[in-house]
């Protein structure tokens, strides 16, 4: 757990790791400057449960030098990731150290609430979790446990640049087939103004004719004004996935799909479209082979867009 002034919330989540059914070897905090009582708080909690193990940071590190250097503090084979401010149900990490076996990251489903009214939206569906869609987004770090192993695949972070630690650990996995998902609500992510990671509440991403027509339409409005952020979004990913090193045909086909969203022209595009139709079935939630499917396929080019409007400077993400 990585901490920055987060006393508000942090009795709950410390509550709820102490109260974890799987033994926990060590709980380790690393604090990023915290200037309220969160140090104070976390003391008391060290000194009635030695498994806690507290550190600070010399200056300010950032959310992903902060994880990256906590992570690298775990001695266990198995190293679970968690925000201040959220609450796990007491078997998270029973049911994900029984579900991981060999592979490299285990995730689960997170639910948000919220505290203050901020607008909260929650996605029934099954999750995708493989490389072809884990290049147009990510898996949530607050649910993940991995393998150290995982650990040694990445590269140096610096290489890369603009991308926040759990893309990093997730394109990693995904690159070498290697997550699995407990498949039920494990940890209720809390939502507020302030909050550290970005959020966006969007009742548009409902699955229904109405709101696929209002997507399509803003992408169209605003395609010339968010492509060129789009473009340096997956030259990094293009960057990481590069330096992972992993073999096969989908790593490379999802690759190469990187190169060519970080690239202008016509050619390129129905290039990107043939990806697109080529992984249809991983990249969104579809079966079979209806027409709807392959015209979803083929508009995501421009879609795309609307989902990846956070990347305009006026909002706050980096992601």
């Amino acid at each position: 757990m990585c901490t920055f002034n987060g006393e508000r919330y942090l009795p709950e989540q410390m509550d709820s790791l102490l109260a974890q059914t799987y033994p926990v070897s060590e709980i380790i905090v690393q604090d990023d400057g915290s200037t309220d009582g969160t140090m104070a708080l976390l003391r008391d909690y060290a000194a009635a449960h030695p498994v806690i193990k507290l550190y600070t940071n010399d200056g300010p590190h950032g959310v992903n030098n902060n994880f990256f250097s906590a992570l690298r503090r775990a001695t266990s084979d198995f190293i679970a990731i968690c925000d201040q401010d959220d609450i796990w149900e007491h078997t998270k990490l029973e049911k994900q150290v029984a579900a991981i076996g060999d592979k490299l990251l285990c995730t689960c489903r997170t639910k948000p609430f919220s505290v203050d009214g901020a607008p909260v939206t929650y996605d029934p569906r099954t999750p995708n979790y493989n490389l072809p869609r884990m290049l147009y987004g990510s898996i949530a770090g607050h649910t993940m446990l991995i393998n150290r192993r995982l650990l040694e695949m990445i590269p140096d972070q610096a290489m890369v640049g603009g991308l926040y630690y759990d893309v990093y650990l997730a394109l990693a996995a995904s690159a070498f087939d290697s997550i699995v998902l407990v498949n039920e609500i494990l940890v209720h992510q809390r939502r507020y103004e302030g909050a550290a990671t970005f959020y966006i509440a969007d009742k548009h991403r409902t699955p229904s004719a109405r709101n696929a027509l209002y997507t399509l339409c803003w992408s169209l409005r605003h395609y010339r004004e968010i492509r060129p952020y789009l473009h340096e979004y997956f030259q990094r990913r293009y960057r990481l996935l590069m330096g992972i090193k992993a073999q096969g045909e989908t790593y490379e086909d999802v690759t190469a799909m990187a190169a060519l969203e970080g690239r202008s022209g016509l050619v390129n595009l129905l290039h990107l479209c043939l990806y697109h139709i080529k992984y249809r079935h991983q990249l969104f939630y579809t079966e079979g082979h209806g027409f709807v499917n392959y015209l979803r396929s083929v508009l995501y080019c421009v879609m795309q867009v609307y989902f990846f409007r956070h990347l305009l400077p006026q909002q706050s993400s980096q992601r």
